[in-house]
């Protein structure tokens, strides 16, 4: 049962604040650069040696974290994304993010990541940051991973599932957790709508309108198109399925310190966890390499 539209409005109209961005094309993967920075440094410093190393990222987007992953010093890094435009703006950020020092270890291919245009047993350690709930099919990316990680190679990865606080991504419009959860999802595409022309009566600048205007039909098209629901069962489901994999670690984060005990309550802890992170080996013989 769902909870009726009215409040999700009345509870969100105060939270939708819309900033005029600044005039920096590379805005968003300098955030994700720094984002990258302290997901790695919290979960896989340490554990995952990157340095000259060949790294694949999956689902790269527009640069921000691979250009970060270049920083620590891999022999050469590949960021992979389907979406010309995401390239492009991981080709600008390349230029104007990374030093040249470590702009000659980083390369984007354009490709999908369920079928990866590289041979078998071809990198030290894919990497896939806040990505797996967006593959239409992850199931054959992690096959793909497999695929092509040497015996030995490491597979690291983090990601949020569909039922995590933010899971539905379209925090700019609603400061309710579990909002996908709570109302329907045709509920939730009407309210960015309608939290969207609430706040243009804030603006008299029609250009400020118009980027508002922008900013619903990006989020509400990455809603609607870039969302796999994917579950915490489902994923270790997918994973039971790769006997070349083996779990070197995990850890689950929770939204809130009183959710924490129920991170480990199948059902439940698909609403407390806030961030799923793995880092597993491939297993095989590697004493011929």
């Amino acid at each position: 049962m769902k909870l009726p539209y009215g409040w999700l409005i009345s509870l969100n109209k105060d939270s939708f604040n819309y900033q005029v961005p600044k005039d920096d094309p590379v805005a968003y993967s300098r955030w994700e650069f720094e984002q990258g920075r302290l997901v790695w440094e919290r979960f896989f410093k340490g554990r995952v040696d990157i340095e000259g190393k060949d790294v694949l990222d999956l689902g790269c987007g527009p640069g921000g974290k691979t250009n970060y992953l270049a920083t620590l010093k891999p022999r050469r890094v590949v960021g992979v994304d389907f979406l010309p435009e995401l390239l492009n703006e991981a080709e600008l950020a390349k230029n104007v993010l990374a030093p040249p020092t470590d702009r000659i270890r980083l390369e984007f291919v354009l490709s999908n990541a369920s079928d990866l245009p590289f041979p078998e047993n071809y990198f030290d350690i894919v990497t896939c940051s806040d990505a797996m709930e967006h593959f239409t099919d992850p199931a054959t990316v992690v096959r793909e991973a497999a695929r092509v990680l040497k015996p030995g190679g490491i597979f690291a990865l983090d990601f949020a599932q569909w039922g995590s606080y933010n899971g539905h991504h379209l925090g700019d419009f609603f400061k309710t957790w579990w909002a996908q959860v709570l109302w329907s999802e045709e509920d939730l595409r009407k309210a960015v709508v309608e939290l969207a022309d609430l706040e243009k009566r804030n603006f008299v600048d029609s250009a400020a309108r118009g980027k508002i205007d922008d900013l619903v039909k990006r989020r509400l098209d990455h809603f609607n198109n870039c969302l796999n629901h994917l579950s915490i069962s489902a994923f270790e489901k997918i994973i039971s399925s790769r006997s070349e994999f083996k779990t070197l670690w995990r850890k689950k984060t929770s939204a809130h310190p009183a959710l924490w005990p129920f991170i480990f309550i199948p059902g439940i802890r698909e609403l407390a966890v806030e961030r799923n992170v793995y880092i597993f080996v491939k297993q095989g013989d590697v004493s011929a390499e």
